[in-house]
């Protein structure tokens, strides 16, 4: 008889001959859309960092340290195994939330919210749009599965995002909260949960957010405007009238780079919020197209990425990250294009904003570490060695 003995190695590390293999169809989209971010945000800042801060590169220079502390933590994230975030995912969490607390209580206030510490410069809430997946895939991983138990599914799951969307929407930041539960619940539903918990999800999720929306006066003004828009185009609100008329302005090629008048006072916080329209009033629809093509680019390589990766956490995360970016850019189009009501939610990489530009390209970072590990390592075969009796 041949007795076999297998020698298995772990596989759990970054090679260093691998380290520098990347999916580059995925790192070019990332860098795509950091750059085109980069002369948006100048293009729309100059005249108010001019105006305000009598400095044209104010916002800029910021928006460049962002991007350098988002490429330090790139690096970081890339240099070790990301099960490392599994080990930590709790921690990472319960920091989060942390942040959101402090946030709540010592905070800035702006506009009637109170989302941000250090003078404005860090939002606690958008770190915890990554923390939060990365503990959601650990938990959900986890399980196997009992997750369709409603003990041992529905209902911890329920409560550990109900935990942080409440906090969120105390900020109040009602588009936030909708945004992590919109991923939390697509990782709930691939993750193999019942589909009767998944319709009973949705339909308390929906009682919920319509209760948000009657509580908070400025979500039901929203909502209204929105309502009476459907029936008369010309009842739409101020700011969505703004960005329909640099939408129609820029035509199929627009009015050339740097030549966007309604980023001149008349579209409101067109370097955050709006920052799409000055893209389709500057570079037309042909520019707009291809932001959302590169945009689509980088989901379709971050679900490649799931699809190969090496387990069930590394799946659900790689899932996890490439819908939160995702669905942020798909709400923040629908935004500017009057398809759903108005709502603050930045553009992915694009729009101005220190907290969300680094958290995104270190969120990137980790799905760029999937990717290489489940696409381009390949694993090491068993050694097999045959003996005979």
């Amino acid at each position: 008889m041949a007795t076999m003995k297998i020698k298995r190695k772990r596989v759990d590390q970054i090679r260093p001959k691998l380290s520098l293999h990347f999916d580059y169809w995925l790192l070019l989209a990332i860098a795509g859309l950091v750059i085109i971010g980069l002369l948006t945000v100048y293009s729309t800042t100059f005249d108010i960092g001019l105006m305000w801060k009598d400095d044209s590169t104010y916002y800029i220079k910021r928006q460049f340290m962002a991007l350098f502390l988002g490429l330090a933590g790139f690096v970081v994230v890339m240099s070790f195994d990301y099960h490392f975030f599994r080990r930590f995912s709790v921690i990472i969490f319960v920091a989060a939330l942390a942040g959101i607390v402090v946030t709540l209580m010592f905070g800035e206030s702006s506009l009637g919210a109170q989302r941000g510490l250090l003078g404005g410069s860090f939002q606690p809430a958008e770190a915890a749009k990554l923390a939060t997946i990365l503990y959601i895939a650990h938990w959900l991983s986890s399980k196997g599965e009992r997750i369709k138990m409603v003990t041992y599914g529905l209902v911890p799951f329920s409560i550990i995002v109900g935990l942080v969307c409440g906090l969120v929407v105390l900020e109040p930041d009602l588009s936030t909260a909708v945004l992590i539960a919109l991923v939390s619940f697509t990782l709930f539903f691939i993750a193999g949960a019942d589909w009767r918990q998944f319709f009973l999800a949705i339909v308390i999720g929906g009682i919920v957010f319509a209760g948000l929306v009657a509580f908070f006066p400025h979500a039901t003004a929203r909502w209204e405007l929105y309502t009476s828009s459907l029936n008369n185009p010309a009842e739409a609100g101020y700011q969505i009238g703004q960005t329909l008329a640099a939408l129609g302005r820029g035509g199929v090629f627009g009015v050339g780079p740097g030549n966007s008048t309604q980023k001149f006072i008349p579209l409101p916080a067109a370097h955050t919020d709006g920052a799409f329209a000055i893209i389709a009033e500057e570079f037309g629809l042909i520019g707009s197209l291809s932001v959302m093509a590169i945009m689509g680019l980088l989901v379709w390589r971050g679900l490649v990425a799931a699809t190969r990766a090496r387990d069930g956490y590394g799946a659900l995360l790689a899932i996890g990250i490439t819908c939160w970016l995702g669905y942020q850019a798909l709400l923040n189009i629908a935004v500017i294009t009057a398809v759903i009501p108005f709502t603050g939610i930045p553009l992915p990489f694009i729009s101005y904003g220190g907290s969300a530009f680094a958290v995104s390209i270190v969120g990137a970072g980790i799905l760029l570490n999937i990717s290489r590990d489940a696409g381009l390592t390949k694993r090491p075969q068993p050694k097999i060695n045959r003996s005979q009796q």
